[in-house]
């Protein structure tokens, strides 16, 4: 039994317009219906490989999280981090680790203790206010005034935490906190 119904479609591959016979259809032509096939097949199998892949890791993991003593290579995996990072870390005597020959091992309690860090929370200080152009310094001025580079006087005021101000195209920093660092300096 033939039909005369004629219905507009978008071909769900190639997304060109086509006139179809019956209300499934779905691709314009036998070309794009294999081609999807296709597509979806490859698809598939390319995420029944990743699953494949991320079970075999968080096995893997699953497996390290019980043992007690770790490798080098272990222990950058089941923390997300370098070989490196953690060769530093003991270099600088932060984790104690046992040498078998030539084998280094690292006892997970030491990285978990290391890793958990303690949080502390810390008092925000107060912003200050402005204390007005005429008891401050541009950038510029302090650096003719006090014979200092840009350099050294950013480092200076990060390190004693003096409040900069920005005010148009300039910067400014209070004159008293400068004068007394200088001073102080200078004694």
């Amino acid at each position: 039994m033939s039909t005369n119904i004629r219905i507009k479609r978008i071909c769900d591959f190639c997304l060109q317009e086509f006139t179809a016979k019956t209300t499934r259809t779905k691709y314009c032509s036998h070309k794009c219906n294999s081609r999807a096939y296709k597509a979806g097949q490859r698809q598939s199998k390319i995420e029944k490989s990743n699953a494949e892949t991320a079970r075999v890791i968080t096995t893997d993991l699953d497996k390290l999280k019980q043992r007690e003593f770790l490798s080098i290579t272990q222990a950058g995996l089941l923390f997300g981090i370098s070989r490196r990072t953690i060769y530093r870390l003991i270099d600088r005597g932060y984790i104690n680790i046992a040498k078998f020959g030539t084998r280094t091992v690292i006892r997970k309690c030491d990285l978990e203790a290391f890793f958990a860090v303690p949080i502390v929370l810390q008092r925000l200080k107060a912003v200050q206010a402005f204390p007005g152009i005429e008891n401050c310094y541009t950038i510029g001025q302090a650096q003719s005034e006090f014979n200092i580079s840009p350099v050294a006087l950013y480092h200076l005021l990060h390190r004693h935490g003096i409040m900069k101000y920005s005010i148009g195209k300039f910067t400014y920093v209070p004159k008293s906190e400068l004068d007394v660092i200088f001073k102080a300096v200078a004694i």
